[in-house]
């Protein structure tokens, strides 16, 4: 959603008169970031490990983007502490500290467009491990897999992860905001497709293959079977799913983790 700077009130933007020229800006919209979180003595990276700054979307009064608008990026929060370093053209950030508490980076156009957007600074991932979660007991679908209800009977619970850090002292602790990247291995659905009879969803039904860690540490995935086409037959079949972790494009001490779930048809 972007930002009018005609619009007062709004905290993230100061109130201006709005030119109506192609090239002059009205409004900034700062995207998702490509990674929730950034390293503590790291960069910001992509999910594939790939260093990238952030970018800010610059429109005119039409809605049309300008690509070569003259925006600069920020730490949002300098005046506070220092725990982010930004550069102001590339929009390349670099974690220097913990924050002293929620940290925003920014991105500005001339002197009446801003937009905010929180990012996680957290520790490296070192390992990753299924939290204490053991192997799953035999699931049965319910059929008629035909409502809202009977498709919540027919989804799994989560298959969890936990994302650690170790500390010179060798102390194990939780990472928070990491990627995690879930996959079918079988049935296999490579691009996650909900016409098919097994596909991965959130914790409200979505269609979703990523997940990040909270607090604890922990990301999850669940597994949403259409009855009617899985198992096929009357004998137990598997749903096999593999959680990825990577840090700077390599995978993190025990990953990828691969979970099992026997499916039994119902009746």
């Amino acid at each position: 959603m972007w930002l009018l700077a005609a619009l007062c009130g709004v905290s993230l933007v100061a109130c201006a008169e709005v030119g109506t020229g192609p090239d002059t800006p009205a409004a900034i919209e700062l995207p998702a970031y490509p990674s929730p979180s950034v390293v503590i003595g790291d960069t910001l990276r992509d999910i594939n490990g790939k260093v990238t700054g952030i970018r800010a979307i610059v429109r005119n009064v039409r809605g049309d983007i300008i690509a070569d608008a003259p925006t600069r990026y920020l730490y949002a929060d300098a005046l506070r502490d220092s725990a982010l370093a930004v550069d102001t053209i590339s929009g390349i950030v670099r974690a220097l500290r913990l924050p002293r508490g929620t940290a925003r980076l920014a991105a500005r156009v001339g002197t009446t467009l801003q937009v905010l957007r929180e990012i996680i600074v957290t520790t490296r991932p070192d390992s990753v491990d299924r939290g204490g979660q053991t192997n799953f007991g035999l699931f049965t679908t319910t059929l008629p897999d035909t409502s809202r209800a009977q498709a919540t009977t027919n989804t799994s619970l989560s298959f969890n992860v936990s994302v650690r850090h170790i500390d010179s002292l060798k102390t194990l602790s939780t990472v928070n905001g990491w990627p995690v990247r879930f996959e079918l291995v079988s049935p296999a659905n490579a691009n996650n497709d909900t016409t098919l009879a097994v596909y991965l969803v959130d914790d409200n039904g979505r269609a979703s293959v990523l997940d990040t860690t909270d607090g604890g540490g922990t990301a999850g995935r669940k597994v949403r079977i259409r009855a009617q086409r899985f198992p096929t037959g009357t004998a137990i079949d598997s749903v096999i799913v593999r959680a990825v972790i990577s840090y700077r494009g390599v995978a993190v001490k025990g990953s990828p983790i691969r979970m099992a779930l026997p499916v039994k048809r119902g009746s």
